[in-house]
């Protein structure tokens, strides 16, 4: 599945993540685009997703609360 709506990551507990992010244009060429990847145990991963993610950390505590996980930042 492909989105951007953070939520369905979190809540359909996705296995592999990849964030795109998009720099600025320079002497009006194409941005620079860049990707990280990983699962949401990755702390750069969920760290990534929390800037984006509706609720934020918070969403990540529920997620760690509903499948008995200790959640760690």
């Amino acid at each position: 599945m492909v989105t951007h709506n953070a939520n369905l990551v979190v809540n359909t507990d996705a296995d592999q993540v990849i964030v795109a992010s998009a720099g600025r244009r320079e002497g009006g060429g194409l941005p620079t685009i860049s990707y990280v990847a990983g699962g949401l145990e990755d702390a750069v991963i969920r760290e990534r997703v929390c800037d984006i993610l509706e609720g934020g950390e918070q969403a990540f505590r529920k997620r760690a609360r509903r499948l008995r996980v200790k959640f760690r930042q």
